[in-house]
């Protein structure tokens, strides 16, 4: 220090600021503690009390069960199954292809009272040719048929 001047001031700063430094790091340092060290959890198995004095295993199947009874549901509700075999996937989609065309031919077809009703027709019924008489019916026709002939004789 003799040799330079004004090198004092600038050791004591730099002597200051290194005791800073290690005042800071002897405060992190661990002390060893002369207490025992504190105990390990036990550890956990099927058979530890998780809550309501119900085991683990318990609680597992009961949330499995509910999971499982919700998929159940679902899939009956929405009908997904799956089919397991290509002629149940061939089956599957000529069956949605005739329904298509089903519900495609019943949209073209006209409502009933068109069908009923033909334009220039007598309101009377007419007795359908490809109809087949009963044995009541033609004895009324028989009737009437002689009761015409009585009254054209007359």
């Amino acid at each position: 220090m003799a040799g330079r001047p004004g090198a004092g001031p600038l050791w004591a700063l730099g002597g200051a600021a290194l005791g800073v430094c290690l005042a800071g790091v002897a405060g992190q340092l661990v002390e060893p503690s002369t207490a025992p060290p504190k105990p390990k959890p036990p550890p956990l198995t099927k058979e530890t009390v998780v809550f309501w004095d119900m085991r683990l295993w318990h609680v597992v199947g009961i949330f499995s069960l509910f999971v499982l009874s919700i998929i159940i549901t679902l899939c009956c509700v929405f009908n997904c199954r799956v089919p397991r075999t290509r002629k149940e996937i061939e089956a599957r989609y000529l069956q949605r292809k005739a329904a298509k065309m089903y519900t495609d031919k019943l949209e073209t077809v006209p409502p009933l009272n068109e069908l009923t009703e033909i334009p220039g027709e007598d309101k009377k019924k007419k007795k359908k040719k490809d109809s087949v008489d009963t044995v009541a019916i033609k004895v009324e026709e028989d009737e009437k048929n002689e009761a015409k002939k009585k009254k054209g004789e007359k």
